[in-house]
């Protein structure tokens, strides 16, 4: 049996305009967030607005020599920074950016305490420990990442490892040790340089200890890997950075048998470190 239902014009019009103003609703937070993205970050293309105001990760590599540079803002840090990456003659340097709306607790914040608040949330390195990622020699499974993760007292002295610290005061740097022990390269030493401004957060990070592939062989001398984190500030969301760069190496390094692809393993450590933040402001409160 068929049922009909008469629907005079004024209830189709009715209807129709409620699905216009619902999908007005819907597509409005959107249209705002891929406009905001366009003027800072102006080089894209459509489909990577879109990628990102639905929060993916987008990068590229300075290999075959492509350009990093359109994932920064310019006139920051990070971008200054991603330039002389692009220099680099031996070697290759990642780029990656993402994107987040504030929480509400974040977006009731004016911008010098939610700058505060981001900072210390960066700094909290010790909630790192149990970090997974997705491992490809485990068949493209989540494994663990980083086993442990504290400050150090100084670049050497591994024998005490200090509490994260909280600052009362924005600073516009500061500068710090970090010991971390992960399931890929072991245990390596770490400084941390961080330059801040009233939008961005941008931490410099250096490794002081060689780091060796299953404890066997050297991938990444001391002092040739910089892999850099930060976030700057849009009015209704935030960009977060990411910028690795290794000099004097080819991307992928073999040796007893293994064979490393160094880009590949360090996107997935950012893709990683960038969930881990995102979590880490979530909990702001």
């Amino acid at each position: 049996m068929k049922m009909h239902i008469n629907c005079p014009p004024r209830c189709i019009a009715k209807t129709l305009a409620f699905v216009v103003l619902l999908c007005g609703l819907v597509a409005a937070p959107l249209f705002a967030q891929t406009n905001e993205l366009r003027d800072a970050l102006p080089n894209l293309s459509d489909d990577q607005y879109l990628q990102l105001s639905t929060g993916a990760l987008i990068y590229g590599l300075t290999i075959d020599g492509q350009s990093i540079s359109q994932y920064f803002v310019q006139g920051t840090e990070a971008a200054a920074q991603a330039l002389l990456a692009e220099g680099i003659e031996k070697g290759f340097a990642l780029g990656a950016v993402s994107y987040i709306p504030y929480t509400p607790v974040l977006k009731a914040m004016d911008r010098p305490e939610r700058q505060l608040a981001i900072f210390n949330k960066i700094r909290a390195i010790s909630t790192q420990e149990g970090l997974t990622y997705i491992s490809w020699r485990a068949g493209n499974k989540e494994k663990l990442l980083i086993e442990r993760s504290a400050y150090m007292e100084d670049s050497k002295n591994l024998n005490k490892m200090l509490p994260d610290p909280i600052a009362t005061v924005f600073p516009a740097t500061a500068h710090s040790y970090v010991y971390q022990r992960d399931t890929s390269f072991g245990g390596n030493r770490y400084e941390h340089t961080y330059t801040n401004s009233d939008r961005e957060i941008f931490v410099a990070i250096k490794n002081i200890s060689s780091m060796k592939v299953l404890g066997l062989f050297t991938a990444v001398k001391s002092g040739q890997l910089s892999m850099n984190m930060g976030t700057y500030q849009l009015d209704d969301g935030l960009l977060l950075f990411a910028l690795t760069s290794v000099e004097g190496r080819d991307p992928v390094v073999s040796a007893l048998g293994l064979s490393v692809d160094l880009p590949s393993a360090f996107r997935r450590r950012i893709v990683s470190l960038q969930n881990w933040l995102v979590e880490q402001l979530n909990t702001i409160r």
